[in-house]
């Protein structure tokens, strides 16, 4: 990836701090929104995947992934090892964790 599109994809990822959600990547300029849309549907991918589609070197990779990251439209996977980073992808953005329902559920059901 050239400098102009790297600062150009750093600078829309930075121009708020609101959560992306996957139905604002459409905004986003080529190649981020390919990416996007690439990573989004797999749900958890690796930050090599992600580079690949972007066509990036590693520090380019890696910063946009920590933007993505830290508004919430990836999370870094439990998978993660010194080797190579997982994300995943949060398909509807929400910051607040689910609960677990009740252990009951299934009588209530039936």
């Amino acid at each position: 990836m050239d400098a102009a599109t790297y600062k150009k994809i750093i600078r829309e990822l930075e121009a708020s701090q609101e959560d992306i959600r996957p139905s604002d990547v459409i905004l986003f300029s080529e190649p981020l929104r390919s990416a996007l849309n690439f990573v989004i549907r797999l749900g958890r991918f690796s930050l090599s995947e992600f580079i690949e589609k972007l066509e990036a070197t590693r520090e380019q990779g890696t910063r946009i992934s920590d933007l993505l990251v830290k508004r919430n439209l990836f999370v870094v996977s439990r998978f993660s090892n010194p080797e190579e980073t997982f994300f995943e992808s949060r398909v509807s953005a929400l910051t607040r964790p689910l609960s677990r329902p009740p252990s009951d559920i299934w009588k209530k059901i039936d």
